[in-house]
């Protein structure tokens, strides 16, 4: 078997090659090749030449997952039908200190870590294949969805920063400023000024679905408002509206492509209680495939929500706490959707009231519950089954 680790870069490559049977290596240092055509199609000619040098054409190539720099010359070796692997880069830092504890960490050295990481863990060799790509384009989806949520909020905060200063009274006459009446009506009446000379059959028309808020008392809220109207500030109100509504416009792009994913990858995810589209994006695309997980604890550990326990001779640390490794998206789905998820379903509500018994605290709980949803995650993903809950004496009976 041909082994070759890639020490990926932004505008370079590093690889080492070594016959894993014999221990022949292409070269004693590492290759280096540019990032674009050429550097590839040098790649393929020296993985063909070792090929040929040692008789063995089985190669297995493994490079460090690297944000976006990986993805390039990935997809290049999949479409020439070359088995690859992406590997944590913990694993193989794990396993350059575990050789030599002051080991160096170069380029040259990356290559030949990766190298021998795949040589050392054949029955870990997971490829990659083409049918990932839905997955990696979801997981990209879903975190510039989550990004864009965040601008969102800061653009509500700025207009509620505006309102109090501008008509601090009209927060308190809506349960949310940032629904669709609100907003058109300071659209059309940006300061209390405007809005006192205002029609009550005009702002009556405005409101619809579920406000409370009446025409008259928004005009009069208006009339005796301690807001500063000005021509600047009304110019600020609008533009932040148009921020928001441009924003929110963004999102409801992203949530109907990301949806369109998650039917295509796993709709059974959504039938568990707790899980939309939107979150369901987020478990989806970090998971990628489901099935280089070996157990539900190797998912649960990937996922950073494991607890890290330290005992030394006498001593058993008595605060544990998760490892919080791995990817911040994952964790965030896994706790928005665990936030609703007792609220919603019995078998759940069942195994929160179990722990609250027990006098856990709440987020304690929701850790528990994090592990529970993930554990039913990667039964339906694996099995691509809907969400069966069970009844909540069994649920109370289970860990």
């Amino acid at each position: 078997m041909i082994y070759v680790g890639i020490d990926v870069a932004s505008e370079k490559h590093d690889y080492f090659m070594m016959q894993g049977e014999t221990g022949q290596v292409f070269s004693r240092t590492s290759t280096t090749i540019s990032n674009d055509s050429n550097g590839y199609k040098k790649l393929l000619k020296d993985i063909s030449a070792f090929c040929g040098a040692t008789g063995d054409s089985n190669v297995r190539i493994g490079l460090e997952s690297t944000g976006i720099y990986h993805t390039n010359i990935t997809t290049f070796l999949t479409s020439n039908d070359y088995k690859v692997m992406i590997i944590n880069p913990i694993l193989t830092n794990m396993a350059r200190k575990a050789e030599k504890l002051h080991s160096q960490k170069t380029d040259n050295l990356d290559s030949q870590t990766i190298c021998k990481y795949l040589i050392d863990h054949p029955d870990e060799f997971s490829p990659y294949a083409p049918s990932f790509y839905h997955n990696e384009e979801l997981k990209s989806l879903s975190r510039k969805r989550f990004y864009i949520a965040e601008d969102l909020r800061k653009a509500k905060i700025t207009l509620n920063n505006l309102l109090q200063i501008v008509f601090p009274e009209f927060k308190k006459l809506f349960s949310n400023i940032y629904t669709e009446s609100p907003l058109d009506i300071l659209k059309k009446y940006p300061t209390p000024e405007k809005l006192s000379r205002a029609r009550v059959s005009t702002v009556a028309q405005m409101l619809h679905g579920r406000c409370k808020t009446s025409a008259e008392s928004l005009i009069s809220a208006a009339c005796s408002s301690v807001g500063i109207s000005n021509d600047l500030y009304a110019f600020q109100v609008l533009d932040a509206i148009k921020e928001i509504e441009h924003i929110q416009d963004r999102i409801d792009d992203y949530d109907a492509r990301i949806r369109a994913y998650v039917d295509e990858l796993c709709p059974n995810i959504l039938t568990i209680p707790g899980v939309g589209a939107t979150t369901a994006g987020l478990l989806i695309g970090e998971i990628q495939d489901i099935h280089r997980f070996r157990s539900v604890n190797q998912l649960i550990s990937y996922a950073g929500i494991d607890i890290v326990v330290y005992e030394s001779g006498k001593y058993k640390a008595q605060h544990l706490i998760p490892s919080k490794r791995g990817s911040k998206y994952f964790r965030y789905a896994l706790f928005q959707a665990s936030r609703i998820a007792w609220q919603c379903d019995p078998t759940f509500k069942a195994y929160y009231d179990k722990k609250a018994n027990e006098g856990k605290h709440y987020y304690v709980i929701l850790g528990h519950i994090q592990k529970k949803l993930l554990r039913v995650v990667f039964s339906i993903m694996k099995n691509n089954v809907p969400y069966q809950p069970i009844s909540a004496a069994s649920s109370c009976d289970q860990k």
